[in-house]
């Protein structure tokens, strides 16, 4: 059911100094702006499409039929369009919840159907994770469909002799001497082999004679993140992961290798019990026995009756068996009420650090195009051939694995969804909870309809200094300042043809520490890193007879029909369903296409500034797929299938690279592309070996003529540059940053989409303080304006038009953010606006302090007084009555002003509120305002506010916290409150309340 427009204007509310009603607001501009325009009509009003949707946990089954329609229903209505449905049980960060009915009970089928019923009447789009809490697997996946882990055994044999025994077998954790993070290692890390599912996958001898013919040196400590066996927590950085393996062997003189052809494959000459009969040759042989292990990790907060082992990420079986078992029920249960899923989800990969498979050698020869049993030796740090040659082996095996992910797993995933009509969500690249998984980051992703990623909230990420670049991981949630993985899925979401780029949001352990205005500096820094569709975490499902704030999940924001300011966040999901639509509309707008090689694991960083791009261009990553499959010149410039394109590409600081890769490349430079990097010595990996190192050379030497001077090495109809600035060879071909802006202390990120219909820029200022700035954006010939996501206003502002660009100097507020639209039709003059509220010439000015008292009324049922004086406004958590200190909830405030003015009434008037702690509604006269969110926490007032006497009415909400502090020193019977998360009576309380100053204020 689609919102009309009366509706939705009512309950969009506003905030800052903006009015919601759009259909009375003056421009401010004399030419027209059309405010018909489609665009525009759409960003006010969004559809469905563009609303936010949540985590939906249903814990322990605790759920019942007059829950699930209130929260449907309650989503409906405040703005959200969809849920992602988990079935979990609890425990996360100690918070327990009891026992409901039994997950897949024909109880809890009963309760399924009734959600999806109500989903369908309500037009709430359902998605489901398929698995019990995470990841994928469950009871039906035995262990030889579980996630595995390679070993190695050892035996020296002299010969010539006649050997006939049982090799040894590897110990249970050979090689995994330092495992600390995979999900309950401590429970299977050290159990027998004979528990573990213990299978071989082949037998090798090399020729040793006596010597130890392994890796030495400095390159020995790489080996154990070269063969895919490092543990590494999910604070890592993702050159924490990719520079060990990137950091290649060299030959040393004293290296004793093993040539190829002193090894010798004797795994036909080995019984299922690991009995070898062999003719051992003359000399000292090593015999490597190499098989595998079941990792032994299971589910993550898992129901009991759906808990069991984690699949095999590298086979398909896995996959087959959990839509077997879990996803069929999903669907047969829907349609008996008509309803289907949208989408079925595999939550965040957290399941430590798979490295093998069965079918392991099978794979390696389809995907690398040569057989690996010779070289397996190479695992334990035995050199087969050479170090190089070593080095290059390990490579193609870790690209194998990444390959089976992406294929086996999350392509196999899509297929089966596909089949029944489903889309799938993947949030296929971490943060990992071990993050040296070896996975091809971008690959995972580009297999789903919905790729995904995540972000956190710091402990305190309302404070600056929590969110500085150099805080670590721990502290700010963040990396240099930026989200982990979100710049990741977008780009795959971009190279890959996604129009969505999906992110699980806010996620933490804080508990009713937020409220809207809290978390804006979160999503609009993931909006700038390329996130257009967030799915907040979380809304625990919860039963109204439970109580208030309810049961709820150890992390995750809470975000439910329990909170206290939920009557309140109907803006707030209209700012976000606003900014996704613009943010979906077009295409992302990328000078830069760089490279990131066909290493695994292959990961793309947070969001930077390179050194040699500097600040002000916006740039995509690919990798070797993309590059190799979908990469074309286009009128002189890197154009992909789906519409994006780029001015140049640049190739990683590697001297290795496929053949296929340095062929691709010439063939773009000869169809006219800009590319810079340096030329490739070797290949990267064995096939084709030695063959492919000279191909490699003669290619080399074609393109790479001769050193690059400023303006290139012309290649056909592109420019090959190298070394040198990125920077410069952009603005050698008149591309000039996208976006700058003059203030240097200033941090204004910015994002920028490009449609039929307009230039779309979306900046936002991160520091939480206000700022005065010149902001330079590259469009020219256009009359630009300024549309607010948060009001659904538009002004047209004053501005220049110089060298190219377009600079409009402006004021934002803290956190403050806004798209700046340039329409495609010409400017027809450059008459500019008269100033408005983005553009004070001499800022804000008081007219008239509010002072004096406030009559205040609470709520006594959450232990607040029915009607109290405050002589002046004051913070609620430092009131002497403890009913008002501790209190919770909303509380209105009102006053009787005289307003006497010589000010033009008919000018712009406002209401600045000071701080409020933490959402309000404000009504003038009985005229309602709406409500007001986020900074600058101003109202207007124009056209409201009269000569003489005046009525003010504020409805502030605070957060849970106090009246749970409150209540943990009262004993149980006498608590207003029921939870399951514990607050302590010395915790600090949170300010509260209208602290101010209200003032009218205006601006010249």
């Amino acid at each position: 059911m689609r919102l009309k427009r009366r509706s939705f204007l009512k309950i969009s509310g506003l905030a800052g100094f903006h009015a919601v009603f759009v259909h009375r607001v003056p421009l401010m501009t004399p030419a027209v702006i059309d405010t018909a325009d489609s665009l525009f009509r759409n960003f006010v009003s969004p559809d469905d499409s563009s609303r936010a949707s949540c985590y939906w946990w249903w814990f322990n089954g605790l759920v019942d039929k007059e829950g699930i329609r209130r929260d449907l229903e309650e989503f409906r209505s405040k703005g959200m369009g969809g849920v992602l449905l988990v079935n979990s049980a609890d425990g996360l960060g100690g918070a327990r919840i009891p026992q409901g009915v039994k997950f897949l009970s024909e109880e809890w089928k009963e309760l399924y159907r009734f959600a999806m019923q109500e989903a369908k009447r309500l037009g709430i789009e359902v998605g489901i994770n398929l698995s019990s809490g995470w990841c994928m697997g469950g009871p039906w996946i035995q262990p030889e469909n579980a996630g595995r882990w390679y070993l190695q055994s050892t035996l020296e044999l002299k010969g010539p002799q006649l050997f006939e025994g049982l090799l040894p077998l590897p110990g249970n954790r050979a090689g995994y001497d330092k495992v600390f993070n995979p999900p309950g290692y401590k429970e299977y890390i050290d159990l027998p082999l004979s528990q573990l599912d213990y299978r071989d996958t082949a037998v090798v001898a090399i020729r040793t004679s006596g010597k130890e013919h392994k890796i030495t040196g400095s390159r020995a400590a790489l080996l154990i993140a070269k063969a895919n066996r490092k543990d590494a927590s999910n604070f890592a950085k993702s050159f924490e992961i990719t520079d060990p393996v990137q950091t290649p062997w060299m030959n040393e003189a004293g290296d004793q290798a093993v040539p190829l052809t002193d090894v010798i494959d004797l795994t036909r000459k080995t019984d299922a019990a690991g009995k070898l009969r062999w003719e051992v040759p003359p000399g000292t042989w090593t015999v490597v026995r190499t098989g595998h292990r079941m990792t032994g990790s299971k589910l993550m907060i898992a129901q009991p009756e759906a808990n069991g082992l984690s699949v095999d990420w590298f086979d398909r079986k896995g996959v087959d068996l959990q839509f077997q078992h879990l996803g069929e029920v999903f669907l047969e249960e829907a349609a008996k009420v008509g309803a289907k899923p949208a989408y079925f989800c595999d939550d965040s990969f957290e399941d430590g650090f798979p490295n093998w498979t069965p079918k392991i050698l099978g794979k390696f020869r389809r995907y690398r195009g040569y057989d690996a049993t010779p070289y397996l030796p190479v695992l334990s740090g035995y050199i087969i051939g050479s170090a190089e040659i070593s080095d290059r082996f390990l490579n193609d095996y870790r690209k194998t694995i990444a390959d089976c992910m992406a294929d086996e797993h999350y392509g196999h995933f899509a297929a089966l969804c596909h089949q029944h009509g489903l889309q799938v969500q993947n949030e296929a690249a971490g943060p990992s909870r071990s993050g040296t998984i070896c996975m091809d980051g971008l690959k995972n992703l580009g297999r789903s309809d919905l790729p995904m990623g995540e972000f956190w909230l710091a402990p305190k990420h309302e404070d600056q200094e929590h969110l500085a670049d150099d805080q670590p991981y721990g502290v700010s949630r963040l990396d240099f300042g930026q989200n982990k993985v979100t710049k990741m899925v977008a780009a795959a979401a971009h190279i890959y043809g996604k129009k969505l780029a999906s992110a699980e949001a806010f996620t933490s352990f804080r508990h009713w520490l937020d409220a809207p205005g809290s978390l804006k500096q979160a999503l609009d820094r993931a909006f700038c890193e390329g996130i257009n569709r967030i799915v907040i975490h979380t809304s625990t499902a919860t039963r109204p007879k439970d109580g208030l704030p309810g049961y709820e999940y150890g992390a995750g924001t809470h975000f439910n029909p329990n909170v206290t300011w939920w009557e309140f966040s109907a803006p707030f999901f209209t700012y976000v369903a606003r900014c996704q639509y613009l943010l979906r509309a077009g295409h992302f707008v990328a000078d830069v296409l760089f490279y990131n090689g066909d290493v695994a694991p292959n990961l793309a960083a947070q969001k930077k500034i390179y050194p040699a791009l500097g600040k002000g261009y916006d740039y995509d990553v690919c990798n070797e797929e993309v590059l190799l499959e979908r990469l074309q010149v286009r009128d002189g410039k890197l154009t992909l299938p789906d519409g994006m394109q780029y001015h140049i590409l640049v190739l990683p600081e590697s001297k290795r690279m496929p053949v296929a890769v340095i062929k691709k490349i010439k063939t773009l430079l000869e169809a006219g592309a800009l590319v810079m990097g340096a030329p490739p010595q070797t290949d990267s990996g064995l096939a084709g070996y030695p063959q492919c190192d000279a191909a490699i050379q003669r290619l080399a030497e074609t393109i790479w003529k001769h050193p690059a001077t400023d303006k290139g090495i012309a290649t056909g109809k592109g420019r090959l540059f190298y070394p040198g600035s990125i920077r410069a060879v952009l603005k050698g071909v008149h591309c000039l940053p996208d976006f700058e802006t003059t203030n240097n202390s200033a941090w204004i990120d910015f994002i920028h989409r490009t449609t039929a219909a307009a230039e779309v820029y979306f900046i936002t200022n991160r520091k939480k303080e206000t700022v005065r700035t010149d902001c330079l954006f590259r469009v020219a010939g256009r009359r630009p304006q300024i549309w607010d996501p948060v009001s659904g206003r538009q002004w047209a502002p004053v501005y220049e038009q110089t060298n190219g660009r377009t600079k409009i100097t402006l004021d934002l507020d803290v956190f403050q953010s806004a798209f700046i639209v340039f329409p495609k039709e010409k400017a027809k003059s450059s008459l500019g606006a008269i100033p408005d509220v983005w553009q004070p010439a001499n800022g804000f000015h008081q007219l008239q302090e509010l002072a004096g008292s406030w009559e205040v009324r609470f709520d006594p049922q959450w232990g607040g007084p029915a009607t109290i004086l405050f002589e002046k406004l004051q913070d609620w958590s430092r009131h002497p009555d403890p009913g008002i200190r501790y209190y919770s909830g909303k509380a209105t405030y009102s006053q009787l002003f005289h307003f006497n003015t010589t000010t033009d009434l008919k000018k712009p008037l406002f209401l600045d509120l000071g701080v409020v702690k933490n959402i309000c509604r404000v009504w003038l006269n009985e005229t309602d305002l709406g409500i007001v969110w986020t900074a600058p926490w101003r109202v207007e007032v124009t056209g409201n506010i009269k000569q003489g006497a005046n009525t003010i009415r504020i409805e502030v909400i605070n957060l849970w916290p106090n009246r749970l502090i409150g209540d943990a020193a009262l004993p149980p019977e006498q608590r207003r409150t029921r939870t399951n998360i514990t607050f302590k009576k010395e915790d600090p309380l949170l300010p509260s309340g209208l602290l101010g100053p209200v003032r009218l204020v205006t601006f010249s």
